[in-house]
């Protein structure tokens, strides 16, 4: 009987842990999901930033409260498979989120990360996938996030004294 216990908890395990995803093919899976397109960054558009020189950008802005859903719910689909020790850094009151997970990458020093942001007051959902230094991903991870309503900001003070500032709110 113990046997057979231990072996479907060892199941059990190898199917929870197959269904885990990766940052890329969770940006690749998010960037495909309904009214999101891959888009060249937009600096004055919100949510967006640098997250390295080759990082990628995937968007919805001004979605009506049916897509809004749609998007959404598709978004937390996909977000709800990536191993939640990735995530290094976020929060969610149900009207704004910003998610920012984490790994190591494959060159020795650096970090690939995935930042996804969505307001449901605001009709986007931004998702930016890139790799950054350890030493960035560490101020990604001990930025200071702040929500209130559908006010959220998250802001990283990268060493070069460049920014990566998330704001979402009534005014923008």
């Amino acid at each position: 009987m113990k046997k057979f216990i231990l072996s479907l908890l060892v199941a059990a395990g190898v199917c929870s842990g197959a269904s885990a995803m990766g940052l890329r093919e969770a940006y690749t899976a998010l960037s495909n999901i309904p009214n999101v397109s891959v888009t060249v960054p937009d600096y004055n558009l919100p949510a967006t930033g640098l997250i390295s020189d080759q990082g990628e950008l995937a968007a919805a802005y001004n979605l009506n409260a049916e897509q809004i859903k749609t998007t959404g719910t598709a978004a937390f689909a996909i977000l709800n498979q990536i191993p939640l020790d990735y995530m290094i850094n976020g929060g969610n009151n149900n009207e704004v989120c910003v998610f920012v997970y984490a790994t190591p990458s494959e060159t020795e020093g650096m970090s690939d990360i995935l930042v996804a942001t969505m307001s449901g007051y605001r009709g986007t959902a931004v998702f930016m996938y890139g790799t950054v230094t350890n030493e960035i991903k560490d101020l990604y991870q001990a930025a200071t996030l702040k929500m209130e309503g559908n006010f959220l900001s998250y802001e990283v003070t990268l060493p070069d004294q460049n920014e990566f500032n998330i704001v979402l709110s009534k005014a923008r």
